[in-house]
């Protein structure tokens, strides 16, 4: 064995298994421990929503692509021009809409003056 092996063995809690006891199979994922398809099955099902904004983002006739990035905009992980800056900071942070303010999540949907002016004409389109 090399020196690190052996440390890290030295380091490790030693375990001694009982021999005069019969090795049985344990199913984790259920309280009794025994194995079936419907218990794979509910293990691998996701949990129902934990976030209050789920149904607003993933409704039943929704279009995926813009699910998608409403879900990225509620997290707040949009490229918006300040997280693509933290990695390349060649590219300016400018808002490219109104070259007033830096390009972030909150200027985009709640400051920038060209906002207003897009919103206003699809509020008129909508009625």
């Amino acid at each position: 064995m090399s020196i690190d092996l052996l440390e890290i063995k030295n380091h490790m809690p030693s375990y001694n298994p009982n021999s005069s006891l019969e090795d049985c199979i344990k199913w984790l994922p259920t309280p009794d421990g025994i194995y079936s398809v419907a218990s794979t099955m509910a293990s691998l099902k996701t949990p129902h929503p934990l976030v209050p904004w789920f149904e607003l983002v993933w409704y039943s006739h929704n279009i995926p692509r813009m699910s998608f990035i409403l879900w990225l905009a509620i997290r707040g992980r949009l490229s918006t021009l300040d997280c693509v800056h933290l990695y390349n900071p060649r590219v300016g942070t400018l808002c490219v809409l109104c070259s007033s303010s830096p390009e972030t999540h909150a200027h985009l949907f709640f400051e920038c003056a060209y906002r207003k002016v897009i919103w206003s004409y699809l509020k008129d389109m909508c009625g």
